[in-house]
């Protein structure tokens, strides 16, 4: 395990960061952006986004479509999701291959909600798992292993402006562990417009590699219960794997 000074920079960088966004404002991130938040879609509700996401790496196009993420609301501040993604990938100079990739289940429990400050903070574990009968692996389409992701997630308001920060751990059951964090600042433009910019990184155990995107996107009421999630971005450096030069996600959001 990486133990030199740097090592330990960076976690008191990181935890500085995060602990700053956490005492600093309250705001809502999830779909479109990479950063979960601690908010749920109430007792009894439900929260449907149909998505589509695209990446280009290095002369590879990977297009995510249909992506079903489906919400649903346990009590007041409990949640469970399902996200299943069909994914096709085209390399440069060969044929596109497309299949049923891994699939994720996650819980969140917010388990502070307090008013007075209006900090609200949760754990949102994670498992994302291999789909029975999916030829994924074999297409090179997914890791031939599981996942078991453990996020904290915290949010504040102040002024219309918001931020939210989430610091998790990745587990896969066959490779490196590592590090997933992110922040999200987003303003309200309007009643019916929700704009925010996000940065979003990943990293080796030990922090030697790590990976940043930059994302902007927002949320566009169209009915009561109908919103539109858009974002675009592309990751600054990449020392795990080839650096994405786009990112996009186009979401339909229906809730009841």
């Amino acid at each position: 395990m990486d133990r030199s000074p740097l090592h330990h920079f960076r976690l008191a960088g990181l935890g500085l960061l995060l602990g700053l966004a956490a005492s600093w404002l309250r705001g809502q991130a999830g779909a479109p952006f990479l950063t979960d938040d601690p908010g749920t879609p109430g007792d009894g509700h439900w929260e449907f986004n149909l998505v589509s996401t695209h990446e280009q790496r290095d002369g590879t196009h990977a297009t995510a479509f249909p992506v079903f993420d489906v919400a649903y609301g346990l009590g007041e501040r409990c949640q469970l999701n399902l996200v299943v993604t069909r994914l096709r990938r085209h390399d440069a100079g060969g044929p596109a291959a497309s299949s049923l990739a891994n699939s994720l289940f996650g819980v969140k429990w917010r388990f502070s909600d307090d008013q007075p400050s209006g900090l609200s903070v949760a754990i949102s574990p994670q498992l994302e798992f291999r789909n029975p009968g999916s030829d994924a692996v074999a297409r090179g389409l997914a890791a031939d292993e599981n996942t078991f992701v453990l996020p904290l997630e915290l949010q504040r308001e102040v002024g219309g402006w918001c931020l939210n920060a989430e610091i998790g751990v990745v587990r896969p059951s066959k490779s490196e562990s590592g590090w997933r964090y992110g922040i999200v600042i987003g303003h309200a433009l309007g009643e019916r417009v929700e704009s925010g910019l996000e940065l979003h990184g990943e990293a080796s155990r030990g922090f030697a590699r790590t990976a940043l995107a930059v994302n902007a996107g927002g949320r566009f009421k169209l009915t009561e219960n109908l919103n539109l999630l858009a974002a675009v971005g592309r990751e600054l450096h990449n020392h795990l794997g080839a650096r994405a030069t786009l990112l996009t996600y186009v979401a339909v959001q229906w809730t009841r």
